[in-house]
């Protein structure tokens, strides 16, 4: 049984440097090693009780946040402990797109649907998940009284039951109240294959039996307590020989091919197409207000090259549209528009750019840097003021 224990041994396993600079643990503080003891002191001291948490809206949705590192690192721990103990791991989303568009390219007689859960944080009462750990006696005291504080100050504070988006417990008890679902769909006598990424749900089945499976799969949401998003965008039933749809942030468009497999075609939705439009737009208006081209550059080419998001033994873990999008089949030709829209930037009075800085980043072909995988090289103090406007994009 895993050790479940709010003490500096468990606590140094989540640190992260990138803690130590949000938080300026070493603000007030000679080292980490001083800062995780006092972090641990407080927790001793106040019983792992937790204080309100913090509130905005991004995309009309309510986002928490833990209002001190004290509570931010122990909601960690616990999320760490959940994980490990009921073996939650989230879908890997590049495994679940590569089956499914080899699975596409077969000409048999399929029927795709692709679903999505609606609201699916708020609609998953977290009263339903405590009483499952309640019923488990597997979860230590600690841990039950910290979920059972979520719980009430989301209730009382902000009259909210389901799972609060931006707390770092949020995804695995999702996952895990999930997995019911992703067992019972993949049981169906009719399901050939069937993935969920998040709330995001894709199943294959032969042509006919959609109907009943839809259904089976409405029935097993509604047990949970929860919704199929019939919204456009949200949901596709069609053949698979002729199936055009957005999952997972790729646009898919299937041909068929007399006498050789499907054809599958493969781009970015149009809807991450102008999230990248937002986040340049987003760029131009800070220029406007701080004047500083070398910023704006930076961005620009963050936004369109790869970058190590991770360093490691085995290789780094690189992010970036190219990496992010590796499966589009056409040379990422869909970023030849976001070439032309960004030059319309440039060139645009809105802005305001002087000759000189319209020289400076006239060059930056997003179209150009995804396509050579071109790698950027951005320390992590500039990541944070790139990142910085574009938060809610």
């Amino acid at each position: 049984m895993l050790k479940q224990v709010f003490d500096k041994n468990q606590l140094a396993k989540i640190l992260t440097p990138q803690d130590v600079r949000k938080w300026r643990l070493l603000s007030s503080n000679d080292n980490v090693d001083v800062a995780i003891g006092d972090i641990v002191s407080h927790w001793n001291k106040h019983n792992l009780k937790l204080l309100p948490f913090e509130k905005k809206i991004v995309k009309r949705k309510s986002v928490f946040s833990p209002s001190i590192v004290e509570d931010d690192l122990s909601i960690r721990l616990l999320d760490r402990f959940i994980r490990r103990i009921y073996k939650v791991r989230q879908s890997d989303r590049n495994r679940i797109v590569r089956q499914l568009i080899s699975l596409l390219k077969d000409s048999g007689n399929y029927h795709v649907l692709r679903l999505d859960i609606k609201d699916c944080y708020e609609d998953i009462k977290l009263n339903r998940l405590i009483n499952k750990f309640d019923n488990d006696l597997i979860l230590a005291p600690e841990c039950m009284q910290l979920l059972n504080q979520i719980h009430s100050h989301l209730q009382e504070i902000h009259n909210v039951d389901g799972l609060p988006r931006g707390l770092a417990i949020s995804p695995t008890l999702a996952e895990l109240y999930l997995e019911l679902l992703d067992n019972n769909i993949a049981s169906h006598k009719s399901v050939i294959y069937s993935a969920r990424y998040v709330d995001d749900i894709i199943i294959l089945v032969p042509q006919g039996k959609e109907v009943d499976v839809e259904k089976y799969v409405k029935s097993l949401t509604e047990d949970l307590g929860l919704s199929i998003n019939k919204s456009p965008g949200k949901y596709y039933s069609g053949h698979s020989s002729t199936a055009s749809f957005d999952y997972l942030g790729y646009s898919i468009k299937v041909s068929s091919v007399k006498n050789k497999p499907n054809k599958v075609n493969v781009e970015i939705s149009t809807s991450k197409l102008n999230k990248i439009k937002s986040r340049i737009i987003k760029g131009f208006c800070d220029h406007k207000k701080q004047k500083n081209i070398n910023l704006l550059k930076k961005r620009l080419e963050y936004l369109s090259m790869l970058k190590i998001v991770k360093k490691g033994n085995n290789g780094n873990l690189l992010g970036g549209i190219a990496h992010n999008y590796q499966y589009v089949t056409n040379d990422f030709e869909c970023l030849k528009g976001i070439d032309g829209f960004l030059c319309c930037q440039i060139n645009s009075p809105r802005f305001g750019l002087s000759a000189e800085e319209r020289d400076k980043i006239r060059k930056i072909s997003v179209y150009g840097n995804v396509k050579n995988k071109k790698v950027g090289n951005f320390s992590k103090s500039q990541t944070v003021r790139i990142m910085r406007v574009w938060k809610d994009v």
